[in-house]
């Protein structure tokens, strides 16, 4: 059992890097003024699916604790 939540804190960590690294993208004016739309498209539902996929693996976690 401790396995299995030691590889959903891994995956909860790189996920939340990976959170981060959506929105610096997205907190850049820069970026978000000479990006085509449906580059900014994409990034905001990776930032969506990333939110979802560590609640769901706070969840996960909570209920194996």
């Amino acid at each position: 059992m401790e396995e299995v939540i030691e590889k959903l804190d891994a995956e909860l960590i790189y996920t939340q890097g990976f959170l981060k690294s959506v929105q610096g993208k997205l907190a850049n004016e820069r970026f978000v003024n000479n990006a085509p739309e449906a580059v900014i498209t994409s990034e905001r539902k990776k930032e969506a699916d990333a939110l979802a996929k560590i609640n769901t693996l706070k969840e996960s976690i909570a209920g194996l604790r």
